[in-house]
């Protein structure tokens, strides 16, 4: 016993200890239900939007986005009424990996695809933040369609949150080819 404690103290003071325990961080800024208001702001109410991801489906975003989907992929989807009942849009919200931790975000779009905005729901990283400027989301304002998106291109990087950008980039362009083909299948 004296031994083990012995070496827990010897390791806390080489640092070693944090390698036992590393420090989680993590900030959620808000939930879907308030995003959805802050995406939409005309939409008077929301109806659940189902989405199927099958293998059709991720070929066509593979197709469109030029990027493989990741593990995990599982977007949720809402379509927002106006007080007419008529179509105002669409809000979709999914998770992305940073560098390690994963980020919650949701994307407003308007009813003929083209995103109105992007909010960062939760941030887990220690580092890179900073993509939830609002200086860096409003690069995806107007923009319709994934081509129109290009990480590097269309969206510049943030020094410091490079994976955090990309990730986030090509996580908006999948559900901008989503709500593409949405909007391709109406009459």
């Amino acid at each position: 016993m004296q031994r083990r404690r012995t070496l827990l103290r010897g390791a806390a003071a080489s640092g070693l200890a944090t390698l036992w325990h590393p420090v989680a961080f993590a900030v959620v800024y808000m939930d879907i239900d308030q995003a959805r208001k802050v995406l939409l702001p005309q939409a008077a109410s929301f109806t659940d939007w189902p989405l199927t991801i099958d293998a059709q489906v991720s070929a066509a975003i593979e197709t469109a986005t030029q990027h493989r989907i990741p593990p995990g992929f599982g977007p949720m989807g809402w379509t927002g009424l106006d007080a007419q009942g008529q179509q105002a849009g669409f809000v979709l919200a999914d998770k992305v990996t940073g560098k390690f931790e994963l980020i919650d975000y949701a994307v407003g779009f308007s009813a003929d695809g083209a995103v109105t905005q992007v909010e960062v729901l939760a941030y887990r990283e220690s580092h890179g933040g900073e993509i939830r400027s609002l200086a860096w989301r409003q690069q995806f304002a107007g923009r319709k369609a994934p081509a129109a998106m290009r990480f590097g291109d269309d969206i510049r990087n943030i020094s410091g949150a490079t994976l955090s950008c990309q990730h986030v980039t090509e996580g908006v362009q999948r559900l901008s080819a989503l709500v593409g083909m949405r909007l391709r299948k109406k009459p």
